[in-house]
């Protein structure tokens, strides 16, 4: 019998084709592994592919909370720097003080009401704490100022009202007496003998206002031209014909020792050191005159102050060939002496000419005064030449616009006009050029293209005359020019005494100071007597001295020792009023004379201003006027002052200069 093989199960022994084929897919898939997969990278994918994910959440996190600690905190104190661009440049105090929430200050405070006519209410003391008196400053410095930038100021805090950003009006700060509208300050200080005992005091009072202040130091005012070059300015070139000392005076140091008074770079800014050290030659050797022509073109400062007595004035001499003048060659073995074109100094030998209208019946013969219609730019020593005046008579005396006295009598009744000069201003319209490039670059002060100009004096108004170049660039940058004097006041009284000079005073002027009521005048210069010196052991010889003090409109409201007290000299014209007539005809004299000024006259109603000033097309240099009030009397030649209006000029500026 046959013994068969059983049928295996199925499923547990496959057939032989299908085993190999298993096998060599088997082989096939594991030779198509490649070397990532091999060596089991394929979580570590995975695991990279997480971390990046987490890594760029916390990123985000960190970035969203850093943004969101800079916004500011809406209950944190305002700085009151305005500043409409951020005020970047706004100063920020070492010390942050923490306030309360303004919110609720403002919302926990009790409202006190009564509907009884007769009640009386006695309201609680103010807060002295810290943030309140910072609430309080901050409102009055810089609230409502919308500083330099634009910004709203907040009202709390600093209140210093000086930001930066790009929008318009920055509020003046006060310097003995003038209104300085500035970000960025430069002051010439005259440090010749005579203004030495003013440095310490003057610089005080800048530095209060303006503790960044650049301060330069040199002796004099002198303005020196060569041709039609600024000695000591940019364009310069060569050594200048000066007799002059250069540098600044001297003072007793703490020894007592003689020491030089210069510019001291300790005091500059980084700005103020860096113009020192590239000009300070410019500046002793030219004196203001170099100073002003570089730094008009200079966008370092947007405010220019001139600080003394000028005594000094201008001087132009020629040297090059110009028109039918040859160049000027000194003889052999002499010292260079060019010759003088211009000046505006009596005691130089050049000069300048002015042409004085005279009015009708204005002299007789045999008489050496004449009457005329203004005496602007006369000076005394002048030589007159006119009908009826005999040969080499000069003037010996002047009477504001009303007459001036020869040193000879008339040999007729004059007529017309007169012609008074010193020398003649012998200058070629070339020759004259840099007055019109001062006057040009210093308008730009209107536009924030240029600095303003301020001159103080302390004796002499000559920034203030119509015609001088340092009055036509304060006049074009809308600056202005004071009088500055140190004396005392009482209390309760009219007068102010013990002025360190009278010079240039005149009824009418405005007068500021501490302790003197807004809007005071002078109303009364001071008299004299001579009395016998308390000093003269003879008792034989007299002094002159003060029997009433100078005289202002209103009582002083508290006691000022050695205080200074500030006087705005008043724009001077002639002409005739008619009664009841708005208009003034046959004006002269009035080169600054603008619409909107106010006449200071008993014959017009207070504050009367001017409408217009049309020039008379008919005559040259005289002026038409009409007035926003009539006069109340008739009055031919009449010598009339005007003084500008409050002004708003520091609403209408622009963004700072570009540093």
């Amino acid at each position: 019998m046959t013994e068969e093989t059983p049928t295996p199960p199925p499923g547990e022994i496959p057939p032989a084709d299908q085993v190999k084929v298993d096998a060599d897919s088997i082989v096939s898939k594991r030779r198509k592994l490649n070397f990532w997969q091999r060596i089991g990278a394929s979580g570590l994918s995975v695991s990279l592919a997480i971390h990046v994910l987490l890594v760029f959440i916390a990123a985000a996190f960190v970035v969203s909370t850093v943004t969101d600690s800079g916004r500011k905190d809406p209950n944190t104190f305002a700085t009151g720097a305005g500043g409409g661009s951020g005020g970047e440049r706004v100063k920020s105090t070492e010390r942050k003080v923490k306030p309360k929430n303004v919110k609720s200050l403002a919302k926990t405070t009790t409202r006190i009401t009564s509907k009884s006519a007769s009640a009386s209410i006695a309201l609680p003391d103010m807060p002295s704490s810290a943030s309140a008196s910072s609430m309080i400053s901050g409102a009055m410095a810089g609230g409502a100022s919308k500083g330099f930038g634009g910004g709203a100021g907040g009202g709390i805090g600093a209140g210093k009202g000086m930001g930066s950003g790009g929008g318009k009006n920055f509020v003046a700060r006060p310097v003995m007496g003038a209104n300085i509208f500035s970000q960025r300050l430069a002051v010439y200080f005259d440090a010749s003998a005579s203004m030495l005992p003013y440095l310490d005091r003057v610089e005080a009072e800048i530095r209060d206002k303006f503790p960044d202040a650049d301060v330069f130091l040199s002796n004099g005012v002198f303005i020196d031209v060569h041709d039609n070059e600024i000695v000591g300015g940019d364009k310069f070139k060569g050594a200048p014909f000066l007799n002059r000392p250069t540098g600044g005076g001297s003072k007793k140091n703490a020894k007592g020792e003689l020491v030089p008074t210069e510019t001291n770079p300790a005091k500059l800014t980084t700005q103020g050191r860096a113009i020192l050290k590239k000009y300070g030659s410019n500046f002793k050797t030219g004196s203001v005159g170099g100073w002003i022509d570089i730094l008009k073109d200079d966008r370092t400062y947007d405010a220019l102050i001139i600080f003394s007595d000028f005594q000094d004035g201008v001087r132009q001499i020629r040297t090059k060939a110009i028109g039918n003048v040859s160049a000027y060659k000194p003889d052999k073995g002499m010292r260079a002496d060019p010759p003088v074109v211009f000046s505006d100094r009596t005691n130089q030998g050049g000069g300048f000419a002015r042409s004085v209208t005279l009015i009708a019946s204005g002299g007789a013969s045999g008489q050496p005064v004449v009457q005329c219609k203004e005496t602007t730019g006369l000076i005394v020593g002048m030589v007159a030449l006119g009908s009826g005046i005999p040969p080499g008579t000069t003037v010996i005396e002047i009477k504001d616009n009303v007459s001036f006295t020869l040193s000879k009598p008339l040999t007729a009744a004059p007529s017309g006009r007169v012609v008074c000069n010193n020398g003649g201003d012998k200058r070629f319209p070339e020759e004259k050029k840099w007055e019109d490039e001062w006057e040009k670059a210093f308008a730009g002060a209107r536009e924030n293209k240029g600095p303003r100009l301020y001159l103080i004096s302390t004796s002499r108004a000559y920034g203030n005359k119509p015609g001088t170049i340092l009055q036509r660039c304060v006049s074009a940058s809308d600056g202005s020019a004071i009088m500055v004097k140190f004396g005392n006041a009482k209390k309760g009284t009219n007068t102010v005494n013990d002025l360190h000079n009278y010079d240039d005073l005149y009824v009418g002027m405005p007068v500021s100071g501490r302790g003197l009521p807004d809007g005071v005048t002078l109303v009364a210069m001071p008299t004299y007597k001579e009395i016998i010196d308390p000093e003269d052991p003879e008792k034989k010889r007299k002094k002159r001295v003060i029997d009433k003090q100078l005289t202002i409109s209103a009582p002083v409201l508290e006691d000022s020792t050695n205080a200074v007290f500030a006087f705005t000299p008043l724009i001077q014209a002639v002409g005739t009023l008619a009664k009841d007539s708005k208009v003034i005809e046959d004006v002269s004299g009035s080169i600054d004379l603008k619409p909107g000024m106010i006449v200071v006259d008993g014959r017009f109603p207070l504050a009367t201003k001017v409408i217009s000033v049309t020039p008379n097309k008919a005559a040259a240099g005289f002026f038409t006027v009409e007035m926003s009030a009539p006069a109340s009397a008739t009055a031919a030649n009449a010598v009339l002052r005007f003084r500008p209006a409050a002004s708003t000029t520091g609403n209408a500026r622009g963004a700072a200069p570009t540093r």
